[in-house]
């Protein structure tokens, strides 16, 4: 059965190493790697992509065609998964997630290691600014919320899984146009 299914890449190479940079991959009815997107630092000269982003680059959401050869270098044996979907429905699941990853990529962010926006202090009784900055794990949190699906929680921690990079209006329209129902809100909202 197909299924979408969220991966963690260790991330060893800084002084916590319980972190890691958060991927989805999807599977065909055989269990066969298919696709896989990814949050990444773009290098705003060279336009490559960068294991570790600075703020002077930007952030994109990257999808690999595992099919036609293209991969990550990043999906490796024995990391860390959870299923997130799998059955009927995947395929519109996975087009919510690229339509996500489009929208996000219209944005033009800045990378942010931390994966914290860069709006700073604001007055919290007045509306929140849009998003300016994120990181990977950004990317797939925002992923996962497009999908209608759960962020789960897994083994290695992923700093930027707490900033979404679209609005709830932005999800809720990508959801829609994927034909998943709005969900539920507050019992008197």
């Amino acid at each position: 059965m197909a299924s979408i299914a969220l991966r963690q890449y260790p991330i060893d190479k800084i002084p916590i190493k319980l972190s890691a940079h958060n991927y989805l991959v999807l599977y065909d009815n055989q269990g066969n790697l298919v696709a896989e997107l990814h949050g990444l630092a773009q290098d705003p000269v060279t336009g490559g992509y960068k294991e570790f982003g600075r703020s002077s680059d930007y952030l994109r959401g990257v999808p690999y065609d595992v099919r036609a050869g293209e991969t990550s270098g990043l999906n490796q044996l024995g990391q860390n998964e959870r299923v997130l979907w799998q059955g009927p429905g995947t395929a519109e699941r996975w087009q919510a997630a690229n339509d996500a990853l489009d929208a996000i990529n219209r944005r033009g962010l800045t990378y942010n290691f931390s994966g914290g926006d860069l709006n700073g202090p604001r007055d919290w009784d007045s509306p929140a600014p849009p998003v300016i900055a994120g990181n990977g794990n950004s990317v797939n949190r925002t992923l996962i919320d497009a999908m209608g699906l759960e962020v789960p929680s897994m083994p290695r921690m992923a700093p930027g899984t707490e900033n979404p990079l679209l609005s709830q209006n932005e999800i809720d329209a990508i959801r829609a146009r994927n034909g998943f129902p709005r969900p539920p809100r507050g019992w008197l909202f």
